[in-house]
């Protein structure tokens, strides 16, 4: 069955045939339990066993007699007062009120000795009974073949309707699960996308549909392939275009210490030294951010996260004192954590946060990098005194080339935008994550890693 909308057509079809079909044998068992009652019911004894229990026990005698019989012949019998109730308490069906009206109430009440008419006598259409205290009470047995209708709507329709609502709503849940279901499978997918994730299928999952949802999974994979061929050219064009820069990057550079050589240090070559050094900066940064990108080029090991970043925060204090700055940090340390991962993407992940707060640091203000062990995570914390950002930039400050609108003019023109980006995606691709939030005096930046079993 390839059509989704024939499907759908079938299964609420099942549904009224199956309530049908069900409705009518449920109505069939009960008319034969009617049936076989009736057969087994005799008018004479019913009356004979009323008299002797309203002679011995009165009334409630009587009421217990009619609590007593089967429940399809109890349908049948009905005993009125004098007062035209029944002595259940139970609605008086329609041939019983008729025959009450039509002989007059008078004829269900203990008539007074009748005058010899000769040849005229009284019908008397109905049993009636006389109980001890004179009360008369009349005893109407309905005819088998009204009785049965009567008893089906009355102890027949609530087990046809709670029939029909179990295999209704079984059948709807089978449905709404095989339309679901596959929903399901595409929304997991989409977020798998949307997370970078472009390995992933929709297709494999669902299964062999040859349905509207199948071929919607076959197209989204296709969709799937075509974004992920997009983002690899795009990858490979980035690395490309920053490899092929570097070498007139190189010939600049050369070309640069030649003209110093004849000239002299002029303002114009120290300026065209210092854009140099940027874009060279800037390009490493679209290697190294693309290398990522793609994926590691090396393989898991075990990382002793305190060793490595006790490395990075001297190389860091070295790069800054060799440039002539100032790199205030201080390292402490709670335990020694051990993460199973790839070591040079995490280095290139902390060396970018560590970097960044040096950078947005206030003169003389101090770097803190504190690392700890929560639950099954190791906690790297690098907190400066930079300040901060504006709080709904703490999440976009993770994005590439994004530059906070709430720094300083002279910081923000120094970072190209893609430190905490490289330090994301080096996080993200050793299973953990990074958080920023501001402290009281500058930007902290968390990096998350579960620790190695």
């Amino acid at each position: 069955m390839r059509s989704l909308l024939i499907r759908i057509f079938i299964s609420f079809w099942s549904i009224i045939v199956i309530t049908i079909i069900a409705a009518g044998a449920l109505g069939y068992f009960y008319a034969e339990r009617v049936r076989a009652a009736m057969q087994t019911f005799e008018v004479s004894d019913a009356m004979l066993a009323a008299s002797t229990s309203l002679r011995e026990n009165g009334r409630e005698g009587l009421t217990e007699w009619l609590h007593s019989l089967p429940s399809v012949t109890a349908s049948l019998v009905y005993v009125v007062d004098d007062r035209g109730q029944d002595l259940l308490g139970r609605r008086l069906p329609a041939p019983v009120v008729i025959a009450m009206k039509r002989f007059g109430a008078p004829r269900f009440q203990r008539s007074p000795p009748m005058r010899d008419f000769g040849n005229l006598r009284p019908a008397r259409p109905f049993t009636q009974l006389i109980g001890p205290d004179d009360h008369v009470y009349t005893l109407f047995v309905l005819p088998p073949q009204r009785t049965v209708g009567r008893w089906l709507a009355q102890r027949g329709g609530t087990g046809v309707v709670i029939l029909a609502l179990i295999i209704s709503a079984a059948v709807s849940y089978l449905l709404a699960r095989t339309i679901s279901q596959p929903i399901r499978r595409f929304r997991e997918s989409a977020i798998a996308i949307a997370a970078g994730n472009l390995d992933t299928r929709v297709a494999d999952r669902v299964g062999d549909r040859r349905d509207e949802i199948g071929l919607l999974a076959q197209d989204f994979d296709r969709m799937t392939d075509k974004l992920r061929g997009a983002w690899q050219r795009q990858t490979e064009l980035t690395r490309n275009v920053s490899h092929e820069l570097r070498s007139p990057l190189a010939r600049l550079r050369v070309a640069l210490e030649l003209a110093r050589r004849q000239t002299g240090d002029l303002p114009e070559l120290e300026k065209i030294d210092a854009e140099t050094e940027r874009l060279d900066e800037l390009i490493g940064q679209i290697l190294e951010f693309s290398r990522l990108d793609v994926g590691p080029d090396e393989d898991r090991s075990p990382i002793d996260l305190d060793e490595l970043i006790r490395l990075v925060v001297e190389d860091v204090r070295y790069e800054y004192g060799v440039l002539g700055s100032e790199a205030n940090i201080e390292f402490e340390s709670d335990s020694g954590s051990t993460v199973f991962g790839y070591p040079n993407a995490l280095r290139s992940g902390i060396e970018n946060v560590l970097r960044n707060a040096v950078q947005h640091n206030r003169e003389h203000g101090e770097v803190h990098v504190r690392l700890a062990a929560e639950a099954a995570q190791a906690v790297l914390t690098v907190e400066d005194q930079g300040g901060g950002v504006a709080q709904h930039e703490l999440e976009k400050i993770f994005e590439p080339f994004y530059r906070s609108k709430t720094r300083p003019a002279e910081q923000a023109s120094q970072g190209t935008g893609l430190g905490l980006a490289i330090a994301s995606r080096a996080t993200a691709l050793n299973d953990g994550f990074l958080l920023a939030r501001n402290s009281k005096d500058g930007l902290r930046v968390e990096m998350r890693l579960p620790l190695s079993e």
